[in-house]
């Protein structure tokens, strides 16, 4: 059984990635890494948005602390993605957009991003919810767990894959790695403490929110 998380993206952001994929690979000779930049933190930050920011606005949220580190992470991005991929000509940053073209899809005109998800993890984290919505508290927590590990697997396959194909410097890859760690971290402790804090209504709220975006079987890509 396959499982994938897909995430809708803007229709604007979508025909841009995609002009500047045809693009590359038509040998476009200008400079094509300052478009990029700007349209992989917009990828990067309708993600994020995407994935938490109503929530960390709603009612349901303990506090302000969501919204305040979303906004971090979303700073850190507008930062660092432009810089990083600024290094690069076209034809070295030609793979990976490339890589990254195959993990999007369009279906009736909406444009998605996907990414696979490991089917044990999302077995487990499905059976949590389900004893979440039978009263089961405890496993509010590994709820949590499991939808963390799905999403650091996304951090994989949209974040961490693309940057190993551009082979950056030591010096580079160790700043960009610091950044990646950190501006995970501090997601997912908040994702901890969330499922430490939450009560079963607001635990809900937040994991049917989360499985909204599950896809199954995988849809194909176009």
């Amino acid at each position: 059984m396959t499982y994938a998380v897909s995430l809708k993206l803007k229709p604007e952001t979508y025909q841009r990635f995609q002009h500047i994929h045809q693009q590359l690979n038509a040998g476009e000779s200008e400079s094509l890494s300052k478009a990029l930049g700007a349209v992989l933190t917009d990828i990067s930050c309708e993600i994020i948005e995407q994935l938490f920011g109503e929530l960390s606005r709603s009612s349901h949220s303990l506090d302000g602390e969501s919204e305040k580190i979303i906004q971090q992470v979303i700073q850190t991005m507008q930062k660092y993605m432009p810089w990083s991929v600024s290094f690069f000509g076209n034809e070295r940053l030609t793979p990976m957009v490339n890589y990254l073209a195959s993990m999007m899809y369009q279906q009736e005109g909406q444009g998605f991003v996907t990414y696979p998800v490991d089917s044990i993890v999302m077995k487990e984290t499905l059976g949590c919810i389900e004893q979440i919505r039978q009263g089961n508290s405890a496993c509010i927590a590994p709820a949590f767990k499991g939808f963390t590990q799905i999403i650091d697997q996304g951090v994989g396959y949209l974040i961490r894959d693309p940057k190993k194909m551009l082979k950056f410097n030591l010096v580079v890859d160790k700043t960009l790695n610091g950044v990646i760690h950190l501006t995970t971290q501090l997601g997912y402790k908040r994702l901890e403490k969330m499922g430490a804090q939450f009560d079963l209504e607001s635990a809900e709220i937040y994991l049917n929110h989360f499985l909204g975006f599950l896809q199954h079987p995988v849809k194909p890509k176009t």
